[in-house]
């Protein structure tokens, strides 16, 4: 019987603390003059809204932020079947946060384990269509609970090595990409590793 993880009133007090990527990212934008909501200490909203021009209206995205800092155990690669170098691992109540902004949502990893091109950026679209593994995990919070994380792939992702990079990835999406995304009739994406059956 796996132990059950208790997350205590100190723990969130301590990521509140610790916004070393959310700020660079905050940095970001304020150097390139983007308009943007910091929502990090919400439990509700994703970490920032994000606002541009696209096709002649302003609109709004939203980015959710999340870090991988050290290696992960041997056992969550086990499961993904993915090696632990491109291996990231988010909470499924992140991710739900971003469904209600589709098709302008995206997740954004730091890597801090890799430091050659640390920031990887999947759409909405990416997530839905990425081949992945949904593991759950008994923890304490009020009451005893499951909670759901997903296993992803890091190569499924867009690889970048700044956050220059990033925004310039995220103002294309939204002027163009995301429309070739929801109009392609073809399968999204060609991804490591998926074997697909074809009728």
């Amino acid at each position: 019987m796996p132990t059950i993880y208790e997350r205590k009133p100190e723990y969130w007090t301590r990521d509140l603390a610790d916004r070393a990527f959310e700020s660079a990212v905050m940095a970001s934008l304020v150097e390139l003059g983007w308009e943007f909501q910091d929502n990090t200490t919400s439990h509700d909203r994703p970490d920032l809204y994000l606002f541009r021009q696209a096709r002649g209206e302003r609109v709004r995205l939203a980015l959710e932020l999340k870090e991988k800092r050290q290696h992960y155990r041997d056992r969550w690669a086990e499961l993904a079947g993915v090696p632990e170098a491109e291996l990231l691992v988010v909470d499924e109540v992140a991710l739900r946060k971003l469904v209600a902004w589709a098709p302008r949502a995206h997740l954004l990893f730091w890597d801090d384990t890799r430091p050659d091109r640390p920031y990887v950026l999947f759409s909405i679209i990416d997530l839905l269509c990425v081949p992945k593994v949904r593991v759950q995990r008994p923890i304490t919070l009020n009451s005893p609970l499951l909670k759901a994380k997903w296993l992803l792939d890091r190569r499924h992702g867009l690889l970048l090595p700044d956050l220059k990079a990033v925004l310039t990835a995220l103002d294309r999406y939204v002027a163009q990409d995301m429309w070739d995304d929801m109009r392609r009739l073809q399968a999204h994406g060609d991804f490591v590793g998926e074997r697909v059956e074809t009728l």
